[in-house]
């Protein structure tokens, strides 16, 4: 308090201090809030917060301190924007910390369960591969155990960019399956005929074999779909584009990168056959007419195509070298991009609940998705809110939203069961 004091003694002081705070005020002004949003001052104050600790990270990787989302998620961690929730009102859950494969893991199991065998879900958290933690979804998990009534892990993962595409995929399913292997080290009893893989963006891109899908990146083939476009502003101070570059070991993105990304020249690093299959698969038109009926950003969509598919890079853009061309290129294998698998794989995923969206840029690859498995014979249910944003289920507060409400209700009546016996490594 002392230093403070002396430091605002200080006119040159003072004068950064009003410099400060009259950013902090512009950018506080000009934050999109999404309509569905209840508090809008304390969402603008979290996001202002995520803003400022996201223009810090880059500053400090600009200057080589580390990595942008190294600074990013350790620098969160100071300013502990962490949900809290009070765990002894959850009287009927068991919770308890463990590891499988050396990453951590947290079991919630119902207490005086009657039942021999029971169901369980895995649980993929969210993060754009590169942030998060099970800790940072114990508000949302805890409550969605007490109510479904089954056990739920909760499997932490190893993040980007330290640990780079595939490994966090990798993990998470070797993770799985020893626990799956061991059942009588976590003295769980699991009927492993009825078993559910959910997870929210990230964590619904970890399994190309889901069940539950919230959200889902499902391709990044086309990065200029119509949601894409129309709701950029909502993550405008993390966006996708950057996150997925981290995902692929890129530490340290350029912008000309990230813009190469942006502008779907990527798609020009494959053959053309492949790249009018893939075009295929991402057709617009898959999206069924209910959502897209009256929404003026898919009028004139067609109108762009030449922008969304350019014919050739331009000049400002070819100065890419081949390392980053070798790692675009793994962004259309479909452990990444589940959405790009052909058919005859699609026809073989199981029955899916798929949660879907409004102002979310993942909203269109994810009814694409959808109605692929739909053509391809396979059930899917989708649970559709007009009012909500990418990241509602892990701010419910915000919004009030039914989204877990929902998951808890269609589990019990409609299961989402998969055997998994197929999937186990061996011991």
């Amino acid at each position: 308090m002392i230093l403070f004091s002396r430091f605002m003694n200080n006119s040159k002081s003072w004068a950064i201090f009003a410099g400060f705070s009259l950013i902090a005020a512009l950018e506080f002004s000009r934050i999109h809030v999404p309509y569905c949003v209840k508090n809008k001052f304390k969402y603008r104050c979290r996001y202002l917060v995520k803003h400022l600790v996201a223009k810090a990270a880059r500053l400090g990787s600009a200057l080589y301190l580390n990595s942008e989302p190294i600074l990013y998620r350790n620098l969160l961690k100071c300013v502990r924007l962490i949900q809290r929730i009070d765990d002894s009102y959850f009287k009927n859950i068991n919770i308890i910390d463990s590891t499988a494969k050396n990453c951590k893991i947290r079991i919630y199991s119902p207490k005086n369960s009657t039942d021999d065998l029971q169901p369980a879900m895995f649980y993929y958290h969210g993060g754009g591969f590169c942030f998060n933690s099970i800790d940072d979804y114990h508000h949302i998990l805890l409550p969605l155990a007490s109510e479904l009534k089954m056990i739920l892990i909760a499997v932490e993962y190893p993040l980007a960019p330290e640990h780079t595409y595939p490994l966090p995929i990798e993990e998470a399913f070797l993770e799985t399956n020893f626990v799956l292997n061991n059942l009588e080290k976590y003295d769980l009893n699991i009927d492993l005929n009825r078993i559910v893989l959910a997870g929210d963006s990230a964590g619904a891109n970890i399994a190309t074999v889901l069940s539950i899908l919230i959200n889902p990146p499902t391709q990044y083939f086309n990065m200029l779909l119509p949601s894409m476009i129309k709701y950029a502003n909502i993550e405008s101070f993390m966006p996708r584009s950057k996150m997925i570059l981290w995902h692929l070991g890129i530490g340290h993105v350029k912008s000309s990168q990230e813009n190469f990304l942006i502008k779907n020249f990527h798609t020009l690093l494959i053959d053309e056959h492949f790249r009018e299959k893939l075009k295929s698969y991402m057709d617009v038109n898959l999206i069924p007419e209910a959502y897209r009926n009256g929404i003026e950003y898919y009028d004139n969509y067609d109108k762009l195509n030449d922008l969304v598919y350019p014919e050739k890079i331009g000049k400002e853009d070819k100065n890419i070298d081949e390392n980053f061309e070798v790692l675009l290129k793994q962004l259309f294998n479909i452990d990444v991009s589940p959405g790009l698998a052909d058919d005859e794989l699609l026809r073989k995923q199981p029955k899916t609940f798929m949660i879907i969206s409004e102002q979310d840029t993942r909203k269109d690859e994810g009814l694409i998705y959808a109605q692929r498995l739909s053509n391809n014979g396979v059930q899917v249910d989708i649970a559709y809110y007009d009012n909500v944003f990418h990241t509602s289920f892990f701010y419910p507060e915000e919004t009030n939203h039914p989204m877990r409400g929902d998951i808890i209700t269609q589990i019990p009546k409609n299961p989402y069961f998969l055997n998994l016996l197929k999937y186990h490594c061996q011991k």
